[in-house]
């Protein structure tokens, strides 16, 4: 069985076939889900169907890079009380994105740090979107947790270096359907998973976007994910099984459930 650390099912993309969607990802062996929320609103969309789908859909708040700029104390404030649901595991995604966020740098810090130490307050693992941003996303996390963190590195694509910075952090690498693309420029992302063991990783779809090989180009959905397990499985040189298994028990130890 599998988990998929990190999609958004709360979307517009699944609202004509959300429930067939849940199905078919636990006909493919996809037992449980973490559907991100994006500030209130979407946590609140994610909380209802954590609520509606309990004990295969978890739940997710917290304020991406590119809306660093709308965290304010009212919206902690509303960050704080979704995250006191039983069925919110995870915060956010947050982080810094050098590419394409609309907002400054040091803006982009500035919310990352706050929601830090939120997830600190609160005892909670954090999802962190670093877009050619290891080096600054690191030096945020020590400055408001200076031994690390915990939580995981979604969507990774960098290479060997930046993913054993974030295993130093504290952090599991969560690999995304990119490692199964055949361009040469997702070499690097292959060579990080190659350093890494089954324990260092956790495995996520970001449904809708990013379908995996073979489903490359489609709206990509939980089922996918084992596309991915499947290619970290190629790239150590061990069953599929034995992926699912390991990198299932990690997702577990991080989100507690």
């Amino acid at each position: 069985m599998l988990i998929d650390t990190h999609c958004h099912i709360n979307f517009h993309d699944y609202d004509t076939d959300r429930e067939a969607m849940l199905q078919r990802a636990l006909e493919h062996g996809v037992e449980k889900v973490v559907c991100i929320g994006m500030l209130p609103e979407g946590g609140r969309e994610a909380l209802a169907l954590a609520r509606k789908f309990p004990g295969r859909v978890y739940a997710s708040v917290g304020a991406h890079p590119y809306d660093a700029g709308k965290l304010d104390a009212a919206t902690l404030d509303e960050f704080r009380a979704l995250l006191s649901e039983p069925e919110m595991v995870l915060m956010g995604e947050m982080g810094i994105d050098t590419v394409k966020a609309p907002d400054p740098i040091d803006v982009q810090e500035k919310a990352f740090a706050r929601q830090l130490e939120l997830a600190g307050e609160l005892d909670l693992p954090v999802c962190i979107h670093s877009r050619d941003a290891f080096k600054l996303c690191e030096r945020v996390i020590r400055s408001v947790h200076p031994r690390g963190w915990k939580g995981f590195a979604h969507c990774f694509s960098d290479g060997p270096e930046e993913a054993l910075g974030w295993k130093e952090l504290g952090f599991k690498i969560s690999f995304a359907g990119q490692v199964t693309f055949k361009n040469q420029s997702c070499d690097t992302i292959r060579a990080a998973a190659a350093v890494l063991t089954p324990e260092d990783v956790v495995v996520e779809t970001d449904a809708p976007f990013l379908a995996p090989a073979p489903h490359r180009g489609k709206r990509n959905e939980p089922a996918f994910v084992k596309h991915t397990a499947e290619k970290l499985a190629e790239i150590w040189g061990i069953t599929a099984e034995e992926v699912f298994t390991r990198t299932t028990a990690t997702a577990r130890s991080v989100l507690r459930i």
